[in-house]
Formats: C-alpha cells, structure tokens, sequence
C-alpha cells in the first residue's frame, strides 16, 4: 500500500510549498493591501494551489487523476508566473511603486525562478507518468481520435501506394 503522505517527499510538492511561503511574503510586504487585494488573492492562490493539487492527485484513486490534478497545478503555476514576469516588468519600468522597489524585485526574482524550476520539474513528472503508463487512459478523447486519424491516412496512404504498384506492373 502507497503511503498516503508520500507526496511530501516529492520535490515538487516541497518546492511548490516554498513558492507559496515566498508569494505570501511577498504579497504582504509589497502589495497594497487594498488597491491590491484582486491579485493578492489571485497570487497566493494560484501559489497555494501548485502543492495542494499535488497532494490532492497523490491522494486518488487512479494514475489518471493524479496525472489530471498534476495539470492543475502546472495551470496555477503559469497563472502565477505570468502575474510575477508582470509584475516585475511594472516595477522594472516605473508603472508600480512598491514599498521597497529594490526588496520587491529581489524576492519577485526568486519567485520567478523557483517557478521556472518548478515549471521544468511538474512537466518531467507529467513526462514519466505519460511514459510509464503508455496510453492506458491519459489520453483525451481529442487525442484518441487524431491517433486513429493518422493511423487511418497511414493505412489509406499504404493502400494507394499499394494500387499504384499494380498499375505499374
């Protein structure tokens, strides 16, 4: 039996807890708290819940939902870094002044890097699921079908090139 509380010793999970603890700090030194309080709310969410999908998909009952809350988190994880890459440009460029310009992009920095790194090993996990369980459910239903398009267009292909070869003979 799987350790219910094996997630914790995932990377990603103990990383995504790092970029939460770090957006909440952040968030409270450098934000408004009332001009502010839409992406304040929107910042610490999105950076709660990369681990909390984590930890959510680790806890189903099947490869294929744990593979689905692993999107999740990666979905919340771009919404978190694309509100960080914007925020630092706003500073960057004089369009928002902070408390402390200097300390925002210096913790906005490591922000943003944790979530690049994050980014890269969500996507690794995602990868290993994919390729150690093949195609036994992971794939949408889109999927399903443009597989069996091409698989169709190949077995047509073969069946033309096929004639042709007895035309020619």
């Amino acid at each position: 039996m799987r350790n219910p509380l094996g997630y914790k010793v995932l990377r990603t999970y103990q990383q995504g807890e790092e970029i939460y603890e770090l957006v909440k700090k952040f968030t409270g030194l450098y934000l408004h708290r009332i001009e502010d309080s839409r992406l304040i709310g929107h910042m610490n969410d999105s950076a709660r819940s990369v681990p909390r999908n984590i930890a959510e998909g680790y806890g189903r009952n099947n490869t294929k939902q744990y593979y689905e809350f692993l999107g999740f988190s990666f979905g919340s994880l771009l919404e978190l870094l694309e509100d960080s890459m914007e925020l630092e440009k706003d500073i960057k460029g004089g369009q928002r002044i902070t408390k402390d310009n200097n300390g925002a992009l210096g913790d906005l920095s490591k922000i943003i890097k944790l979530c690049m790194g994050e980014k890269t090993m969500l996507k690794n996990q995602v990868d290993k699921i994919e390729q150690m369980v093949g195609e036994q459910g992971l794939m949408s239903q889109n999927q399903i079908i443009a597989k069996q398009m091409a698989e169709n267009r190949r077995k047509e292909k073969a069946f033309d090139d096929w004639l042709k070869s007895l035309k020619n003979n």
